[in-house]
């Protein structure tokens, strides 16, 4: 079986924020963005490139993005490739997946952060 994934335990990666003054390890007063429906609707998203499939190819992509106040991803930037069609895979991923912003204390912040994606055939 042809599989995509994405390497769970390391999903998201806070990089840099804008905003973010928390310390990473309260949870109470701080969450990092997430996609909407959870790491199912990004998987969903995520399109195994016909080709590579075909052949048996595998790649890491490691993308980074902003994810500001409403939710919105923008500055998407392939921090590691895999090949351009893979990394085409994962970019069209993360912007067509909604996204819940980060936040602190409450209130939504914008952040920076990284996110692996595993191109595995079984």
């Amino acid at each position: 079986m042809i599989k995509t994934k994405l390497t769970l335990t390391a999903m998201i990666l806070l990089l840099g924020t804008t905003q973010l003054m928390a310390d990473p390890k309260s949870n109470k007063s701080c969450c990092q963005p997430t996609p909407v429906g959870g790491m199912e609707s990004l998987e969903q998203n995520t399109v195994y490139p016909l080709l590579d499939r075909h052949e048996g190819n595998d790649a890491d992509v490691i993308l980074n993005f902003d994810v500001d106040v409403y939710g919105n991803v923008s500055n998407v930037q392939v921090a590691n490739s895999g090949g351009t069609m893979f990394d085409k895979s994962a970019v069209m991923a993360v912007m067509n997946t909604q996204w819940s912003p980060a936040m602190q204390n409450g209130s939504p912040v914008a952040v920076t952060f990284e996110l692996p994606f595993e191109y595995r055939s079984e």
